[in-house]
C-alpha cells in the first residue's frame, strides 16, 4: 500500500508540536496557578496590615474609646469582584467590630501569629489571612474562584493563542517539507527521462546528505547495469561472429551429405558435420562460461584444497591426453594446500590450462601440474607443457579474445586464456607466462587461507 512520506511526515510533526505545547501547557499552568496564589497571598496580607494600621489610627484619635470609632455602614457593590472579596476586625474576646458587607464569619485561629487557611461557607471556599494584633484580629478573605478565573484566562488566552497558530504551521510544514523533498522529485525526473540505453551516473547538483546514499546506490546500479549490458553485446557479437563460420560449414556439409551418391562421401560429410558439431558445441560452452564469469562481481569464496582439485582435474582430463599418448603429471613439493576462492571458477580455470597445454603439446610430449612454496606465505600453481611455447611478442596478446596465435591447425576457440584471466583477476593473481623446456610454462601464486 503507497502512503505519502509528505503526509505522514506532516502528523508526525503536528503530533509531536501538539505534544510538547500540551506539556508546556501544563506546566504554565501549574506555574500560573502558583503565581497568582503568591500573589493573591501577598495581596491579602498586605490589606490586613493596612487595616490593622488603620484601626489603631483610628483608635489613637478616638483616645481608645470604641464606641466613640467603630462605623459600619451599609453600602452598594461598586465593582463585580467586590462580593468576593472580605475583611472582618474581631476583639480580642472574639467579638466582631468591623465587618464587610459579604464577609463570612471566619472562624478564629487557635494561634497567636499570622496564618493563612481555608474556609468553606455554602457553596465557596475562601482563602483567609488572620493577622493577630492586641486587642485585634484582623481576617482579610477572597473567594478561590477569582484566582481560578484569572489562572482560565490566562491559559485560555494562551490556547487560543496556540491553537489560531496551529494552521499557519501546518501549512508551514507541509511547504517546508515540499520544499525539501524537491531533490527527490528532481532525480526521479532525470531517472524517468532516460532511455534504456542512457546508464551514465546522475550528476545531480547539491545533493542533500539524506538521499546522497540513495544517489549513490543508484549509480552504483546505473554501473553495474551498463556492464551487464555490456557483456551481453559483447556475448550477442563474439556468438555471432565466431559461430557463422562453423555453422556455414556445418550447413555445406550437411547439402553435401544430402545431395551425395556415394556413401563414402556422404559418410566423410556426416563425419565431418559431426566435427563441426563438435566445435561448435564447444565454442558456445566457451561463451557461455566467459559471459557467466564476466558477469560475476562477487565470489562465493570458500577453503579449497588445491591437492585434491588438481588431483581431480588430472583424473578428468587424463583420457584426452592418453588419446595423444601424453603424458600427463602431478608434482607437489608444498606443505600446505588450502586457499580461499571460488571452487568453479578455479576449476575452469586449470582445466583450461590443462586442456591447452594438452592441445598444444605434440604427440608423446609431457603435461605436469606442480603444487610448491616458493614463497613461504603462497601456494604456486604452475602448469609446463613440452609444447611449442608462446613467442615473446605474442604474450602480450594471448588473452585476448578469440586470438589464437600463429598455430592455427590446433582446434579451438580462442577463449581457454580469457578465460583463466578473468578468474585470475577474480583471486587478485596474476599469470605468469615463461618458455621452459621448449615449451609453456604458466605460474600462478596464491596466498594461503591464514594469511
Amino acid at each position: 500500500m503507497n502512503f505519502s512520506i509528505r503526509r505522514h511526515l506532516l502528523l508526525l510533526l503536528l503530533m509531536l508540536i501538539g505534544s510538547v505545547w500540551a506539556v508546556v501547557t501544563w506546566r504554565v499552568y501549574i506555574d500560573t496557578q502558583h503565581e497568582v496564589e503568591e500573589l493573591f497571598d501577598a495581596n491579602l496580607a498586605q490589606n490586613a496590615r493596612i487595616l490593622l494600621a488603620l484601626i489603631k489610627h483610628e483608635m489613637e484619635e478616638h483616645d481608645g474609646n470604641e464606641e466613640e470609632w467603630i462605623e459600619i455602614e451599609e453600602h452598594f457593590s461598586g465593582h463585580r469582584y467586590e462580593h468576593k472579596l472580605a475583611f472582618l476586625v474581631r476583639a480580642s474576646d472574639g467579638s466582631i467590630l468591623i465587618r464587610s458587607t459579604t464577609a463570612p464569619l471566619f472562624s478564629m485561629p487557635l494561634q497567636d501569629f499570622a496564618l493563612y487557611s481555608d474556609y468553606q461557607e455554602n457553596d465557596y471556599l475562601w482563602r483567609v489571612f488572620t493577622l493577630k494584633s492586641e486587642p485585634f484580629f484582623v481576617q482579610t478573605g477572597e473567594r478561590y474562584d477569582i484566582r481560578d478565573e484569572l489562572i482560565n484566562e490566562i491559559i485560555s488566552s494562551t490556547l487560543i493563542v496556540l491553537l489560531m497558530a496551529f494552521p499557519l504551521l501546518a501549512i508551514l510544514i507541509w511547504m517546508s517539507v515540499g520544499s525539501s523533498f524537491k531533490p527527490l522529485q528532481q532525480v526521479a525526473n532525470e531517472i524517468t527521462a532516460r532511455t534504456p540505453n542512457q546508464l551514465q551516473p546522475l550528476k545531480l547538483h547539491k545533493i542533500p546528505l539524506e538521499i546522497n546514499e540513495l544517489v549513490s546506490a543508484l549509480n552504483r546500479l546505473f554501473t553495474r547495469l551498463d556492464y551487464a549490458f555490456e557483456n551481453e553485446r559483447r556475448f550477442t557479437a563474439d556468438a555471432a561472429h565466431e559461430l557463422r563460420t562453423p555453422l556455414a560449414g556445418l550447413k555445406i556439409q550437411a547439402q553435401v551429405a544430402y545431395r551425395a551418391v556415394d556413401p563414402q562421401q556422404r559418410q566423410q560429410a556426416l563425419q565431418q558435420i559431426l566435427i563441426g558439431v563438435e566445435r561448435a558445441t564447444h565454442l558456445v560452452a566457451q561463451l557461455l562460461t566467459l559471459a557467466r564469469i564476466d558477469a560475476t562481481h562477487t565470489m562465493p569464496t570458500s577453503s579449497i584444497n588445491m591437492h585434491e582439485l588438481i588431483s581431480q582435474l588430472i583424473i578428468d582430463l587424463t583420457p584426452q591426453a592418453l588419446e595423444k599418448s601424453i603424458d600427463l603429471g602431478l608434482e607437489k613439493t608444498a606443505t600446505c594446500y588450502v586457499i580461499q576462492g571460488y571452487q568453479e571458477a578455479l576449476y575452469l580455470m586449470y582445466r583450461n590450462l590443462i586442456d591447452n597445454a594438452i592441445r598444444y603439446t605434440p604427440t608423446s610430449g609431457q603435461v605436469t601440474v606442480s603444487l610448491d612454496n616458493l614463497h613461504p606465505s603462497k601456494l604456486t600453481v604452475t602448469v609446463s607443457d613440452t609444447g611449442s611455447g608462446i613467442p615473446l611478442k605474442q604474450r602480450a596478446r594471448v588473452f585476448e579474445r578469440f586470438y589464437r596465435g600463429a598455430n592455427q591447425n590446433i582446434q579451438g576457440s580462442g577463449l581457454g586464456l580469457s578465460i583463466v584471466q578473468r578468474v585470475a583477476q577474480l583471486h587478485h593473481v596474476e599469470i605468469q607466462l615463461d618458455n621452459a623446456q621448449g615449451g609453456l610454462c604458466v605460474q600462478t601464486d596464491f596466498l594461503y587461507e591464514n594469511e
